[in-house]
């Protein structure tokens, strides 16, 4: 009896995840079995007449479902799929494996899904033929780029780049990335320098040597080794980014790049573009080559962002990798400087809300009541706390670039007695908001030199919104020098109203330290497109004072259509909700593989009781809270969504009355540009929930729809 090794091919968990839970019970002890002893009576384990690839098997699960394997020598098996009898006898059929020559990673092809995305191109007489794509690129570059040869005649039926997009979907990940280069008008020389070379692998290639293979980087991207079933059953048990943290080429140059970075680098891109998985690689990367003594700051914007980095960051390095690199969100970093410094006497540190409350109650005892809360309040973050003003005199002299409302001398006047006025009751109370702790906090840091700061390097996740105080704060917790800051954010998701320029705060990216993602691995196309249109023709800035849109930002994946539809009533939507989640529920998801999401507090509770009397479990997942695995369909407001993946997204209660929510909205009357920064916060809001979609997406409302939808699909 000789035991084999199961190496499981990353699209394994798409078939997985459809099987009734009988039969994946079935399928961990099917790998036991084959761990084990492949030769065990009752798998049945043979070759499928017919098959391209003469090293393909299929095995016996039970009676009606059979996997479909690749079998290396006596001991390597890479498991592709479980699939109802025919099914897998027809994949079988069509797939073939290969080691890459560039890469010398392990390639699995299912020749079958290349040539059924092509099936749907328009027909066209010979005369009126387009002319290939890829026309201009011959066989042998192909070859040098690392694209399998049995992808080639494929590739010389695409006559659309529309056509691409479904068709890369099924390819390695080397291939992909190449692909969609060229059709973007790169030369063959840009896509190797910039795409091949960086894949390539430094030592030599044995295309028959699979167990050499199986160590390089490129099959680690595409495959799993598990090492037992306990193993297998927890890798298949926990969300996808829990257990895989993958990065294509482009990030890969990112985030291991083996020559110091000159200085601070950024680094955007749309969501599901993978910007928080090249920072977490960038964190790894930097600590393999920390000196002793000095440490790593991971940092981003709320606690629950900090958590989720901390967890993914385990799962990368473990905890030897964790106890190098401190990760905190930037509240904290901030508290934890002013704990050094006041010890007991620091001040209690109070949130956006309860700030609000303080300025909401003087603002009402105001006689005449002049001034609005959000006003003073925008005005106290915006200039105040930005510029770190400490006197009438800065105040009266201080800029309000990017403050809608003018003000002349006698009323900025009113307005700095109002603000004194309110730190002083902050400070009588002992207490302090958690912006004007960074203010603080920075002006105390700033007065280190290099050898006190407590960082060599600081990654920084979700950039966007980070206020002014975060920065002056960051800047001076590491020294100037080589790989300071590396900086990962998208202003498209900006949903706190924070807004500053990286170099006024003495932080360099410009030129080849700015990187911009194109590629998104997370939501179908569809759901791209209607995402997309959710932020209508606003414009956003690149984290640094220019301009940025999401040119080039496209999906490798396809799927279903999103819904979008309109009820009577509250009553007939939360119904219509219930429908939705028993039909994906019947469709094979789990229930935390699937989240509902509204903008108040309030309708996300109405919606848990809903599902509850419809007899669905459902958990109202708060801040700073991680439900328990099986608690139920998670339902949370759009704010809490932020940094989060599901398979299916149900967004309600998108109707005029609610998004954009008025009370986050500041009246024209008050300040024009805010009233417009705050409908802009409010689309990003809106697109970060829907982008937060895998393969399914449904956004509902009752009465009139928001005005956000106008224009969607």
């Amino acid at each position: 009896m000789s035991k084999a090794q199961v190496v499981m091919a990353d699209v394994f968990g798409k078939y997985y995840d459809k099987l009734d839970g009988s039969v994946q019970a079935q399928v961990l002890q099917f790998i036991m079995k084959m761990q084990r002893d492949p030769d065990a009576n009752g798998l049945n384990l043979k070759p499928p007449k017919g098959a391209e690839d003469k090293r393909v098997r299929t095995a016996r699960i039970n009676d009606n479902f059979r996997a479909v394997l690749m079998h290396y020598a006596d001991r390597i098996y890479y498991l592709v799929a479980v699939l109802p009898h025919d099914d897998a006898y027809t994949l079988a059929s069509h797939i073939i494996f290969d080691i890459n020559k560039v890469t010398g990673g392990v390639e699995l092809i299912n020749l079958a899904s290349l040539h059924g995305t092509l099936s749907g191109q328009p027909a066209q007489a010979p005369a009126t033929a387009e002319p290939s794509v890829f026309a201009a690129v011959s066989d042998a570059d192909f070859d040098r780029l690392g694209v399998h040869p049995s992808v080639v005649p494929a590739l010389r039926e695409i006559r659309s780049v529309d056509a691409i997009l479904g068709f890369v979907e099924h390819l390695p990940k080397l291939a992909r990335d190449v692909i969609l280069c060229l059709a973007d008008g790169m030369t063959v020389e840009d896509v190797w320098e910039h795409v091949s070379s960086v894949a390539a692998t430094s030592d030599t290639i044995d295309p028959d040597d699979y167990e050499a293979a199986n160590d390089r980087p490129a099959t680690k991207e595409s495959f799993v080794v598990t090492g037992d079933v306990a193993e297998f059953g927890r890798i298949m048990s926990e969300p996808l980014s829990a257990w895989r943290i993958f990065l294509h080429p482009a990030q890969r140059a990112l985030a291991e790049r083996k020559t110091p970075n000159k200085g601070s680098v950024r680094v955007t891109g749309g969501p599901g573009t993978g910007k928080t998985v090249v920072a977490l690689h960038r964190v790894k990367a930097l600590a393999d080559r920390l000196p002793p003594g000095q440490a790593i700051l991971l940092t981003t914007y709320t606690t629950t962002l900090a958590e989720l980095l901390r967890s993914l960051l385990e799962d990368l390095g473990g905890t030897q990798l964790a106890a190098k690199v401190d990760v905190r969100n930037i509240d904290k970093v901030a508290y934890g400087i002013a704990k050094e410094i006041f010890g007991a006497k620091t001040p209690k540190s109070l949130g956006d809300d309860e700030i609000r409350k303080r300025w909401e109650d003087l603002a009402e005892e105001q006689q005449p009541h002049r001034w609005d809360a959000r006003f003073l309040e925008a005005e106290w973050k915006q200039v105040v706390l930005a510029q770190d003003i400490r006197s009438r005199d800065d105040y009266l002299a201080a800029s309000r670039a990017g403050r809608g409302r003018r003000l002349n001398r006698p009323e900025r006047a009113q307005v700095w007695g109002l603000i004194e006025a309110f730190e002083h009751r902050l400070d009588a109370a002992g207490e302090v908001g958690v912006t004007q702790l960074a203010s603080q906090a920075a002006r105390i840091a700033s007065g280190w030199n290099d050898e006190t700061r407590p960082y060599r390097h600081i990654v920084v996740d979700e950039a966007q919104d980070l206020h002014a105080a975060h920065w002056k704060l960051l800047r001076a917790l590491v020294p100037v020098g080589e790989d300071d800051l590396f900086i990962v954010g998208d202003a498209h998701q900006r949903i706190y109203d924070n807004r500053t320029t990286l170099s006024a705060h003495g932080i360099n990216v410009r030129g080849g330290r700015s990187k911009r993602l194109t590629l998104n691995y997370r939501t179908t196309r569809q759901i791209l497109g209607t995402s997309l249109s959710l932020l209508g023709d606003a414009s956003f800035d690149d984290l640094d004072d220019a301009a940025e849109d999401l040119g080039g930002y496209r999906s490798v994946l396809g799927g279903a259509k999103p819904e979008l539809i309109e009820y009577p009533s509250t009553v007939a939507e939360l119904a219509g909700l219930t429908g939705r989640i028993e039909e994906w529920l019947g469709e094979g998801l789990k229930e935390d593989e699937i989240v509902v999401t509204a903008r108040t507090n309030k309708l996300a509770d109405t919606a848990v009781e809903a599902l509850h009397d419809a007899g669905i479990k459902a958990v109202r997942v708060k801040p700073r809270q991680t439900p328990a695995i099986g608690s139920g369909v998670h339902v949370m407001t759009m704010h809490r969504i932020k940094g989060l993946e599901y398979r299916a997204v149900a967004i309600i209660g998108v109707g005029a009355d609610h998004v954009p929510q008025p009370g986050a909205v500041i009246p024209v009357s008050e300040d024009r540009t805010q009233h417009d920064r705050d409908l802009q916060r409010e689309r990003s809001l809106l697109f970060v929930a829907a982008t937060r979609a895998r393969e399914q997406l449904s956004i509902t409302w009752a009465g009139p729809r928001s005005p956000f939808l106008e224009g969607s699909h």
